[in-house]
């Protein structure tokens, strides 16, 4: 096999120019299927954060209400946890502002959450690191976390940027996927310049989870936990784990089979288009093979060094694709700028496995004793 690489390497820096064209014309045809195959896998990986780590015993209560302080909220958590209503819960704010980043403004949700609330809804950290008690102290760091996918996600943010919230600075502490939260950017529930003023009369919407085996009627439990009557004004919902995840998919996919048909589509023109030009490739060592069979060369040792030759080829414009990767994904919109793991490995081994079967088949089709004659007579 050492023998074969070498031959591959001599044979790809001998024929360098024709290496180069092919290696940038395989450069661009790995780098839409990276982009569509990473658009699927943020479908799935959306889905499997979405569900909560145990929904039979979550319940979510939601309610468009006139602002209420910190104090408040867990004042009616434990006094309903004193009740035995249920055994924990978690909260969260959301309410649109402004925010600066960099020298752009965008409008986008802003949502307040309690520390509770973080292992409830079970979200992934991609970078960064999640809140610390000391995050949600009344002198702690105002910081915040942004929500991977974001509207303004264009700017390719990253850990320790700055976004500017109501004139105060917040740096980025960690990224996370939280597709089901509504908002770009979570701060903790105390950061004043969100909810410093209980009197500035605005609407927001709150989120409380809650955990525990009692929660068999939520709108019973949601109207103990904010002491309502039908006269009270807001908007309220209530609905166990399972009925939320269940609204929140069927709802969900008719964005994301959108974005799985545009991705299956680009997949497959990506694959015809890689797929003629490695039969180009081969074809065009036709006669050379020929002549190195009629001259006794095994068949076996043929595929074995197009092969090695091909991999290396695919290899080198894999590693390339990816560095390039960045710089395309922030300028085609929708597309994720974070590379998954799971998308680098299904791409690296599909494509090094659509250079094998390739090989195979065009050696075995277009190379029988039959042709070997007709080649070198033409």
């Amino acid at each position: 096999m050492i023998m074969h690489f070498r031959h591959a390497w001599k044979h790809i820096i001998y024929h360098k120019y024709n290496s180069i064209i092919l290696v940038i014309a395989l450069v661009l045809g790995f780098l839409f299927p990276l982009l569509a195959v990473n658009d699927i896998n943020d479908v799935i990986r959306d889905g499997e954060v979405s569900r909560y780590p145990d929904a039979s015993r979550i319940s979510v209560f939601e309610y468009l209400m006139n602002y209420k302080d910190e104090e408040e909220i867990e004042a009616a958590i434990d006094r309903c946890l004193g009740e035995g209503l249920f055994e924990r819960a978690g909260y969260s704010f959301s309410r649109s502002e402004i925010v600066y980043v960099g020298d752009q403004s965008y409008t986008c949700g802003i949502s307040g959450i309690s520390r509770e609330y973080l292992s409830l809804a079970g979200w992934e950290l991609m970078g960064g690191a999640f809140f610390s008690d000391s995050d949600y102290a009344a002198d702690g760091e105002k910081v915040c976390l942004f929500n991977y996918g974001a509207g303004f996600g264009e700017r390719n943010i990253r850990v320790g940027d700055t976004i500017e919230i109501l004139g105060e600075a917040f740096p980025v502490k960690g990224i996370v996927r939280v597709p089901r939260v509504y908002g770009s950017i979570l701060i903790p529930y105390t950061a004043s310049a969100v909810s410093a003023d209980s009197d500035f009369g605005s609407w927001v919407q709150y989120q409380v989870l809650t955990y525990g085996e009692g929660n068999v009627r939520p709108m019973a439990v949601a109207r103990k936990l904010f002491e309502l009557s039908d006269t009270d004004g807001g908007v309220l919902s209530a609905q166990t784990g399972e009925e939320q995840e269940e609204l929140y998919y069927a709802s969900i996919w008719k964005i994301n089979k959108y974005r799985i048909l545009r991705a299956v589509v680009v997949i497959v023109f990506a694959g015809l288009s890689m797929l003629l030009l490695f039969i180009g490739m081969i074809l065009r060592e036709r006669y050379d093979m020929a002549v190195r069979i009629a001259l006794g060369a095994g068949r076996t040792v043929l595929w074995l060094e197009s092969v090695v030759r091909n991999l290396l080829l695919v290899l080198i414009a894999f590693f390339i694709a990816l560095v390039l990767y960045p710089c395309l994904s922030v300028r085609v919109a929708g597309a994720g700028s974070h590379l998954l793991l799971r998308t680098i490995v299904q791409v690296g081994i599909g494509g090094a496995v659509f250079v094998i079967l390739v090989d195979s088949a065009v050696l075995l089709i277009g190379f029988r004793k039959q042709n070997v004659a007709l080649l070198l007579k033409g």
